[in-house]
């Protein structure tokens, strides 16, 4: 059963972790736009339960060549993800994964909608991805909520090594970026659907 491993930390800004993955020789991965539209039931029976079912939409916007490196050849076909609960871990997350790329986004969001599914929240970040070792370190920028460092490892424990190699004060935050924002910004509560940095120019809570 696939899971995932990861855990997130708020920051001011990404220099000193940039610095010190340099210094540490990680791979840049490039930089992608995520747009990720959430689906749930229309009383959110699947937010109430921790779990998340959501479309993907990436668009590259600065390749690895750009930084010297061999740019890999990327599926940027719609992603089809749900996670389930998290638990298991003070210092790190650890849900249940299931992906799948589709051909259609707009195929697969009319099927969800005809099984009673409904769009929730549409979500978007610039996240900077990096490969240490066996970890994926990525640095994520959203509106409303600002900066974080996701790493994701095979367990807890390297987790808890890189956050160390990258000298990372703060500590773990404890929910998910929709939970972050459904906190964070009160036009969600009032039926904000979209945290798109087009429609959240006016919108700062740091």
């Amino acid at each position: 059963m696939p899971h995932e491993i990861e855990a997130k930390f708020k920051v001011a800004d990404f220099r000193a972790v940039r610095r010190r993955l340099r210094g540490l020789g990680a791979v840049y991965l490039g930089t992608n736009l995520q747009t990720d539209s959430y689906y749930d039931t229309p009383d959110r029976r699947l937010l109430g339960e921790d779990k998340g079912l959501r479309i993907r939409r990436t668009r590259r916007l600065r390749s690895p060549s750009a930084a010297g490196a061999e740019s890999p050849k990327a599926d940027n076909r719609p992603l089809l993800t749900y996670k389930g609960p998290a638990g298991g871990h003070k210092r790190a997350k650890i849900r249940r994964e299931i992906q799948s790329r589709v051909d259609s986004d707009q195929a697969l969001g009319d099927i969800l909608s005809a099984l009673g599914l409904q769009p929730s929240l549409t979500i978007q970040k610039k996240r900077a991805s990096y490969r240490l070792g066996s970890c994926l370190v990525e640095l994520d920028e959203l509106p409303v909520l600002g900066r974080f460092i996701e790493i994701e490892a095979p367990t807890p424990r390297q987790i808890e090594a890189v956050r160390g190699k990258l000298d990372i004060q703060a500590d773990p935050c404890t929910g998910h970026y929709i939970r972050l924002l459904t906190r964070a910004c009160p036009r969600i509560a009032t039926g904000c659907l979209e945290v798109t940095f087009d429609n959240c120019t006016d919108c700062d809570f740091t």
